[in-house]
């Protein structure tokens, strides 16, 4: 990359560490392009100009299209740097943030940069640029009231982390992880003053500073900060250990019968699911196939098992919001998911899209919802289906990863918030199972009979539940490739684009 001018893009330049940024590149006399969502009119600052800044809010779905309207305008074709730095923050009980606050919150900050990069990449690509994500240190942390906020950040971690591995030396994928900052997010998040002073915490210059430093380096992964390495450093061992330890609290609940909602019951894991928890619980089940819906029912109605079905498009925030569930559950399972599996700007933005509704938004409204009208027992389980990925990364599904990813952070923060009332948080990381989703996304069926039998996951996933385990790896296979994906990132990065990625 020339050391001469360059052309540096920057989202959330207005405020905070994105207007310290703005002011330290153009310093060096590189032209920017400044986003953000308040009028020009409303700022003063000389660096922003009908030239410079582009009003998009990226909340709103226009605002890609504004960010490439300015570009065609300022006839810009060719970009070195994407500063992804936007963010939005919430502070509160997930059961207390508005169901259009968390849709927001995960817009800015996951949605947006995944659609902007989409749009860009052609940009960078000419100059061999560099993708700059501008993640958490509280990523790697379990904190309670932040667990949307978390989840939305942890996504953009596993999307760095994936993309990284497709791109190669055809653009840079940086992730950069600070620490607590003085700026006004803190105050627009709900954060109280009286228990955190962010007066205390570094300034934005100071952390900008920190930042450029560290995009001018060729390092993958940057935190900033000691005491935030070192945070950072021991929260991973932590949330992404493998951990299969109990839940110290043990008693479960005693609702007669027991009733278990599963997302995605119709077919596949979820099929396996309500098939076995049948055996002991009434399952509510949440399918959009009211075809299939209707046959799952009828064998677990053939068994003499009973079982309710609610058919909902999970991707429908709205539809959401509408569904009927009757009193409160001793199990829940947030089993629905979907992939989009080729190159990430060969694929439309529009599929990926509904990889994040499905993945990750629908879990987190679902949760909201449930906890807000406590439809969760006491002494029950709330379970996820998350991926393999989350340790080895995911190549070719790039987005796939990051939904995945969101929810893994989203239910160790959950698992915090929701001990004192006795109701444990399981994390499932299935590898490869023997599923119609997973010959239909896979590049290789050639060794299909080796993958974990849906009925063999569902067996485990149930005993994980009654045990109320906090994490589940459901073969020494799949506990050796985590391990790997801990200990050698690198090495297993590698594996899966030459055994996934090259064969797409």
């Amino acid at each position: 990359m020339s050391t001469s001018q360059q052309t540096i893009l920057i989202t959330g330049a207005t405020d905070g560490i994105g207007l310290e940024l703005a002011r330290l590149y153009a310093a060096q006399g590189n032209q920017l392009v400044l986003v953000g969502r308040r009028p020009l009119s409303a700022l003063s600052e000389t660096l922003f100009t009908p030239q410079t800044y582009c009003q998009a809010d990226l909340s709103q779905a226009d605002a890609v299209h504004r960010v490439l309207d300015h570009l065609a305008q300022q006839q810009i074709e060719q970009l070195d740097y994407v500063i992804h730095n936007a963010g939005l923050g919430y502070v509160g009980a997930v059961e207390a943030q508005p169901p259009d606050n968390i849709k927001t919150l995960l817009q800015v900050n996951t949605y947006a940069p995944i659609q902007l990069t989409h749009a860009l990449l052609p940009l960078l690509r000419q100059t061999a640029g560099k993708l700059v994500l501008i993640s958490s240190v509280a990523t790697a942390l379990g904190m309670a009231d932040y667990a949307t906020y978390i989840a939305s950040k942890a996504a953009i971690n596993g999307f760095a982390r994936s993309l990284r591995v497709e791109l190669q030396d055809d653009v840079g994928v940086q992730l950069i992880l600070p620490g607590a900052t003085r700026t006004g997010m803190h105050a627009k998040a709900g954060v109280d003053k009286a228990q955190m002073d962010w007066d205390r915490f570094p300034s934005a210059e100071r952390v900008a500073q920190k930042i450029m430093r560290a995009i001018a380096s060729n390092r993958r992964q940057v935190v900033i900060g000691g005491t935030n390495r070192l945070l950072f450093s021991v929260g991973q061992q932590f949330g992404r250990g493998i951990d299969t330890l109990r839940s110290r609290t043990v008693a479960q609940s005693k609702s007669d019968p027991r009733r278990c909602l599963i997302t995605g019951f119709a077919d596949g894991i979820g099929r396996a699911l309500a098939l076995k928890f049948a055996e002991t619980h009434h399952i509510v089940g949440i399918d959009v196939d009211a075809e299939r819906a209707a046959v799952t029912k009828a064998d677990i109605d053939a068994r003499g098992g009973s079982c309710d079905i609610h058919l909902c498009d999970l991707t429908d925030q709205g539809a959401i919001a509408e569904l009927a569930l009757d009193g409160a559950f001793d199990v829940v399972i947030h089993n629905a998911g979907i992939s989009a599996a080729g190159h990430f700007a060969q694929m439309t933005i529009e599929e990926q899209i509904l990889v994040l509704d499905l993945n990750l938004q629908a879990p987190l409204l679902l949760t909201q919802q449930l906890l807000e009208k406590a439809q969760l027992c006491e002494g029950g389980t709330l379970t996820f289906i998350s991926s393999l990925s989350h340790f080895v990364s995911y190549p070719g599904a790039s987005v796939y990863g990051a939904s995945k990813d969101g929810l893994a952070l989203y239910a160790r923060s959950l698992a915090v918030a929701l001990k004192p009332r006795n109701i444990n948080v399981l994390t499932v990381f299935p590898g490869p199972t023997r599923t119609a989703h997973a010959r239909r996304y896979s590049p290789d069926n050639s060794r299909e009979q080796t993958r974990m039998s849906p009925d063999a996951l569902a067996a485990q996933i149930y005993r994980a539940t009654e045990r109320r385990q906090r994490q589940l790896l459901p073969s020494l296979a799949s506990r050796i490739v985590a391990r790997l994906g801990l200990v050698t990132p690198r090495v297993t990065e590698w594996l899966m684009r030459k055994t996934i990625f090259e064969k797409l």
